[in-house]
């Protein structure tokens, strides 16, 4: 008999969306990553889904993209509702800017092109054409086209999940 505890997936998920909420660039506790990773596995297309197959390039792009695609959502939600309409979208799209921590408790915005100026040379890009805008419009694109009217942080990681899926298999 199996007596080990596995602690609800959805919880520890969401704990994990809320902790990258306050500091996105900071680190997870085991089983809140491990519910992030299982989420993206569990958003991987039936057909892919057989022994063997591997999806470590999506993760490794996914995560490291991930707290920048949380800066955006947090530079959206400029009134801190944790839920974004499709006019709060567009309007970051026209001028797109993240959230990022200026001092230990002042928060700021700053724009793409700065941040990538701040980041390592051998770093991933956040401007261009392949760069965290064309990423968002997917999510956009994803999550409104279904005539929702407004995005949580959770259905932004989700869609985002669906966007990483999606470049994979038209790679492939």
């Amino acid at each position: 008999m199996d007596t080990t505890y596995k602690p609800p997936l959805n919880t520890e998920f969401r704990k994990a969306l809320a902790t990258l909420r306050r500091d996105p660039y900071g680190r997870l506790p085991q089983k809140q990553a491990e519910a992030v990773v299982a989420f993206l596995a569990a958003s991987q297309p039936a057909e892919q889904e057989r022994l063997g197959w591997s999806f470590t390039p999506e993760l490794d792009s996914f995560t490291k993209l991930l707290p920048y695609i949380i800066c955006a959502f947090n530079a959206i939600d400029r009134d801190c509702d944790e839920v974004v309409s499709d006019q709060e979208f567009d309007a970051w799209m026209e001028q797109p800017k993240l959230e990022q921590r200026i001092e230990d408790s002042q928060w700021g915005f700053a724009d793409l092109k700065s941040v990538e100026a701040s980041l390592p040379a051998l770093c991933l890009r956040l401007a261009g054409p392949q760069g965290l805008v064309c990423i968002m419009e997917h999510i956009k694109h994803i999550h409104f086209q279904a005539g929702v009217k407004s995005m949580s942080l959770e259905d932004c990681v989700l869609a985002a999940m669906k966007v990483f899926t999606e470049l994979r298999m038209r790679i492939t």
